[in-house]
């Protein structure tokens, strides 16, 4: 069976993390389509597996700053009712949350609903990885502090700031606005008003696991010159898309020929359940 070399798939990894979408990496790189989704399949289990158990135990006292970010698979909601597709479809909402002294991506979660269990299953993804309890820092969304006091419980440490329009409270969520720019630029399934948006659920997943790595572990941060997980002392070596692409041989992969559309605990789907194609077709008529 042939085989990608170890730089062919470094080059492939390095213009997926730099914003071009796949069928550009297949004209530029000469690699057909499903040799590259399936090149994203696996580094996306491998990456998603080492971010879980490698940024873990971060020191105190941190300084956290939580959002979500909107995006959609394979049509917009008001669309969904119109087509037909294989896989999941409809909005999906990414929850990150960054270390605003180190600048480390330290948890983060798509879901299909913006409330409060989706930032109950953040926070406790969170402080998991944290050694004692984080100073947190949010927008106005009320589903934080419900999740806070669910997570954290009334424990005097926790402090849950919250940014007010027009008002100067003395913390900002700047960092992790910042970003979130940052993903819509590097990762093009992202990035707003293109053609380039995920047509299946997994392959979104996939490229945020491998997005996440590579900025933690790979990207040197313009304002520390090191890159994140060295500047929260996880790391010692600045790692690269070599690096990344051997990754997948430490990891055995499912003999599924399709995977499911929930990959590990990254992704929580719907409350209300996964629309089926007969279901598409009968809201359509």
């Amino acid at each position: 069976m042939n085989r990608l070399s170890t730089e062919k798939r470094a080059r492939i990894l390095s213009l997926l993390v730099e914003g071009m979408s796949m069928r550009s990496i297949e004209q530029v790189e000469g690699v057909s389509l499903n040799t590259i989704a399936k090149l994203l399949e696996s580094v996306g289990v491998a990456c998603s597996r080492y971010h879980d158990e490698h940024v873990r135990g971060i020191p105190g006292p941190c300084n956290i700053q939580c959002d979500e970010m909107w995006s959609f698979v394979y049509a917009k909601d008001k669309r969904v009712h119109e087509v037909d597709p294989w896989d999941t479809a409809g909005t999906v909402w990414t929850w990150m949350a960054i270390d605003a002294d180190t600048k480390l991506l330290v948890s983060y979660l798509l879901t299909q609903d913006r409330d409060t269990e989706s930032a109950t299953a953040l926070f406790a993804d969170l402080v998991s990885r944290l050694k004692g309890t984080p100073h947190i820092t949010t927008d106005e969304l009320k589903s934080y502090r419900t999740a806070a006091r669910r997570v954290f419980g009334h424990r005097h440490r926790l402090v849950l700031s919250q940014t007010r329009k027009g008002k100067d409270t003395g913390h900002s969520t700047s960092y992790i606005e910042r970003l979130n720019l940052t993903v819509r630029m590097e990762n093009r399934r992202y990035t707003r008003k293109t053609n380039a948006f995920s047509k299946m659920l997994s392959r979104h997943i996939s490229m945020m696991d491998l997005w996440a790595v590579h900025y933690n572990f790979c990207r040197i941060h313009s304002t520390l010159q090191v890159a994140p997980a060295m500047e929260a002392g996880i790391s010692d070596t600045l790692r690269d898309c070599e690096w990344i692409a051997g990754l997948i041989d430490n990891v055995a992969m499912p003999t599924a020929k399709k995977p499911a559309p929930a990959v590990g605990s990254k992704y929580r789907p719907r409350k209300k359940g996964i629309v089926t194609r007969r279901q598409r077709r009968m809201r359509g008529r």
